[in-house]
């Protein structure tokens, strides 16, 4: 027990250390423990390298490795997705390059771009994206469909759109549609999607490594009430499926209270929606028991993905189907 007793006092003397609001702590070594928590706070002080996504719609991308490359810049392919590159070595700012500004990659962590490529639209289907601006997203899935079929971009905060237009100009995108509306009443359009890309608002807990004010920025109370919002989102979403859609729910959050449990309350409300099994595990299964509660057992086919483990930011992924 001292054992125990002091390794607790080390994690939470480093947690002050690096600045964290005292309720974020105690969460992360109760469904964590100790040692995990010790190295994601580690991990969030370390550097993030940037990821690339060559757009295919432009370029193919060994031609922008090839580019990039013999600027100076070291680039590492992705195993998980084929036309991602992370920068190992920046010669200078990725983002001001010619490339860049012809629309021939988009840069985003490697844990963003996981849910376009695992809800993998196609070419003839119905897609909508619930949150879309500024467009990471919603331009991997114009890609993937190769700039066809139809893609209906909601974006509630009108002040966000005109940073989603110019990412799908530069891009090169055609097949979408903007709406300015809240996706919480998407049900009222009366649409029925193929499949539905949701990556949920959320506190951004999994966003410290990137953006260190998020250390004390939020409280227990903000996690409540985006809980609550990605509900609404999510049964929206779900009631907006054709039979047989597909639904990938995302957040870059790591806590519990806005994933897993945020799952498990609007299934227990809805009878026709299956959380069915991603085909590769690329990160950590999700929990079905957190915080002393039992959850539904599926939520193993979830995945999570951390700083310290996984060297991205943190993230959450879970994919559904409507089956009626």
């Amino acid at each position: 027990m001292p054992f125990i007793t002091n390794k607790i006092k080390e994690a939470k003397k480093l947690a002050k250390k690096y600045g964290y609001l005292p309720y974020i702590i105690d969460r992360y070594l109760e469904f964590l423990g100790i040692d995990e928590t010790i190295k994601l706070l580690e991990a969030n002080e370390k550097p993030l390298n940037l990821w690339i996504r060559a757009n295919t719609l432009k370029i193919i991308p060994d031609e922008i490795y090839k580019r990039l490359k013999e600027k100076g810049f070291i680039l590492k392919k992705s195993e998980w997705i084929p036309y991602a590159f992370k920068i190992e070595k920046e010669i200078s700012n990725v983002g001001s390059l010619h490339e860049y500004l012809q629309g021939y990659y988009y840069i985003q962590n490697i844990a963003s771009m996981l849910p376009a490529h695992i809800l993998n639209p196609t070419s003839n289907e119905f897609v909508i994206d619930m949150c879309a601006a500024p467009g990471g997203k919603s331009t991997h899935l114009a890609q993937l469909m190769e700039n066809k079929g139809t893609l209906l971009l909601i974006e509630r905060n009108k002040k966000r759109i005109p940073a989603l237009k110019t990412n799908l100009y530069r891009m090169g995108i055609h097949n979408s549609i903007i709406l300015n509306f809240d996706a919480k009443n998407l049900g009222t359009l009366d649409f029925k999607a193929d499949k539905i890309l949701l990556d949920a608002p959320c506190t951004g807990e999994g966003l410290i490594r990137q953006d260190p004010s998020r250390k004390n920025s939020k409280s227990i109370q903000d996690i409540q009430k985006m809980a609550e919002i990605q509900k609404e989102l999510l049964f929206s979403g779900l009631n907006s499926l054709k039979k047989n859609g597909l639904l990938l729910y995302s957040t870059c959050s790591i806590a519990p209270e806005e994933n897993e449990f945020v799952i498990n309350e609007v299934l227990d409300k809805t009878s026709n929606i299956k959380i069915i099994q991603i085909e590769k595990n690329y990160g950590l299964p999700g929990y079905s028991k957190i915080f002393g509660k039992t959850l539904r057992k599926e939520l193993k086919f979830s995945q999570r993905f951390f700083p310290h483990i996984h060297d991205s930011i943190g993230f959450f992924i879970c994919l559904f189907k409507k089956e009626i």
